[in-house]
C-alpha cells in the first residue's frame, strides 16, 4: 500500500458515519448500542416467483451498508439478518396452480425451495454478500407464539373468532414512523373490514387456516389450527437473532406502513422497550422506463431476465447511480 492509500484509509476510518433515520426524519450520527455487536435487520423476499428488479434495490443498498459497517467495526462484529417469507397467500396460490396433484403443503415446499434457489443465484450475481443469518418464517412459529402470548398478557392483543389481533389503540405511539393520521392509516392499511375487529386499524397476529393451507397449533388456547400474520414474522425473527432492541432496521419505502409500523408496535409492546431499532432506513421506489412496474403494463422485469443480456456488475452499478433514498427510474439507456 502506498503512503497515499494509507492516508486515504486513515481518513475513511476516522470519519463520522451519519444515517438518515425515517423515524426522526433527520440524519443522525450512527452510534451502535454495542460496537462489538452491530446488528441490522432487513426485510427479505417472499419466495413465490422470480425476484424482480425492484427486489434488487434493497438487496444492493443494504449490501453496501453491510460492507461499510464491516469495514468500520470489523466483519466479526456485524450481524446482518435478512429473512425469507415462506408462508403467504401468493405462495399458496402458485403451489396450487403448479402442482394441483400434490397435497398443498408438499406443493408449497417445492415452490419455495425452487424460488429460494433462484433468488440466491440472482442476488449472488449482483455481487451481494450473503447475510449473517437468513431465517425462514416457517422455522420460527414458536417464537411468534411467544410474542403473541406476551401481547395477550399485556392487554395489547385480543382473541376474536379464532383470530388474534393487535389492538392499535393500546399503543399511544402508533403512527410515529409513517407520520399518518388515523384516517390515512385506515385507508392505507388496505385490509378487509372484519366484524370481529374492535377497531378498523387493528391488525392480525394469527388467523385460522383454510382447509388445505399450511397450519400450526394456535396460541392462546385456540383449538382451530392457524397461521401467523405477516407482521409478527419479522418481529419474531429479529428478536430471535438480534435481541429486543437492535441498531438498524431496513427495507423498501413501501414497507414503512403498515409493515414496519406494525412491527414497532408489536415488538415495543411485547418487551416494553422504548425502541425496536435505533435507526430506520428505507430505500426509495423504483420505476421502469418512467412508469410504475406492473405486469399489466408489460414492464415487469426480473433479475433473471436482465442477467440474460447484462452482467451482474452492470446491474449493480446502474442501481447505485441513484441515491438510495431517491426514486429511481430504471432504463435500458441507463444500462447501456
Amino acid at each position: 500500500m502506498t503512503p497515499g492509500q494509507q492516508a486515504r484509509g486513515a481518513w475513511f476510518d476516522s470519519m463520522e458515519l451519519k444515517l438518515y433515520d425515517t423515524l426522526t426524519r433527520e440524519k443522525r450520527v450512527f452510534t451502535p448500542f454495542d460496537p462489538a455487536n452491530v446488528r441490522i435487520y432487513v426485510c427479505g423476499p417472499t419466495v413465490y416467483d422470480f425476484a424482480h428488479i425492484g427486489n434488487a434495490r434493497p438487496v444492493i443498498v443494504f449490501d453496501v451498508l453491510f460492507r461499510l459497517l464491516r469495514h468500520l467495526y470489523g466483519a466479526e462484529h456485524v450481524t446482518y439478518v435478512r429473512n425469507i417469507t415462506d408462508v403467504d397467500d401468493k405462495i399458496n396460490a402458485r403451489a396450487a396452480e403448479e402442482y394441483p396433484q400434490l397435497p398443498l403443503n408438499e406443493a408449497i415446499r417445492k415452490v419455495t425451495a425452487e424460488t429460494d434457489r433462484q433468488f440466491h443465484e440472482d442476488v449472488a450475481a449482483l455481487g451481494a454478500l450473503p447475510p449473517t443469518v437468513e431465517p425462514r418464517a416457517t422455522e420460527h412459529i414458536a417464537e411468534m407464539g411467544v410474542l403473541i402470548e406476551r401481547l395477550l398478557k399485556s392487554g395489547n392483543a385480543y382473541v376474536a373468532e379464532d383470530h388474534v389481533l393487535f389492538s392499535v389503540s393500546s399503543d399511544p405511539d402508533y403512527g410515529e414512523l409513517s407520520h399518518r393520521s388515523l384516517d390515512e392509516m385506515i385507508a392505507g392499511a388496505r385490509v378487509e373490514v372484519a366484524p370481529y375487529k374492535r377497531d378498523p386499524t387493528d391488525f392480525v397476529l394469527w388467523k385460522p387456516s383454510k382447509p388445505g393451507e399450511p397450519a400450526w397449533p394456535s396460541p392462546a388456547g385456540i383449538k382451530t389450527p392457524g397461521r401467523p400474520g405477516w407482521h409478527i414474522e419479522c418481529s419474531a425473527m429479529s428478536w430471535k437473532y438480534l435481541g429486543e432492541i437492535f441498531d438498524i432496521h431496513g427495507g423498501g419505502i413501501d414497507l414503512v406502513f403498515p409493515h414496519h409500523e406494525n412491527e414497532i408496535a408489536q415488538t415495543r409492546s411485547a418487551f416494553h422497550t422504548p425502541v425496536m431499532a435505533n435507526y430506520w432506513m428505507h430505500n426509495g421506489f423504483l420505476q421502469v422506463e418512467g412508469e410504475k412496474m406492473s405486469k399489466s403494463l408489460g414492464n415487469f422485469v426480473t433479475i433473471r431476465d436482465l442477467r440474460e443480456d447484462w452482467p451482474g456488475e452492470a446491474l449493480r452499478l446502474a442501481m447505485l447511480q441513484t441515491h438510495y433514498r431517491q426514486p429511481m427510474n430504471w432504463t435500458l439507456a441507463g444500462l447501456r
